[in-house]
């Protein structure tokens, strides 16, 4: 069995743990987030700037962003 880390927990990151988790024959997997929650840059937080540990906060949301589905 092959020990996996997943470096950040959003879409791609997601995805590949998915994957890994499909073959628990062949991968062990860990996912490792900076942030308290998934979903990388589209959660989104009124934060700005740097968090507690003095990195960089990144997001793709906004407060008044209105996603639409054609």
């Amino acid at each position: 069995m092959i020990r996996v880390a997943v470096i950040g927990g959003g879409a791609a990151g997601l995805c590949m743990a998915r994957y890994l988790v499909s073959r628990p024959e062949l991968f062990s997997p860990v996912v490792f987030e900076q942030t308290g929650s998934i979903g990388g840059t589209w959660v989104y937080t009124e934060k700005t700037g740097k968090d507690s540990n003095g990195l960089p906060i990144y997001s793709s949301m906004y407060d008044n962003l209105r996603l639409v589905k054609y």
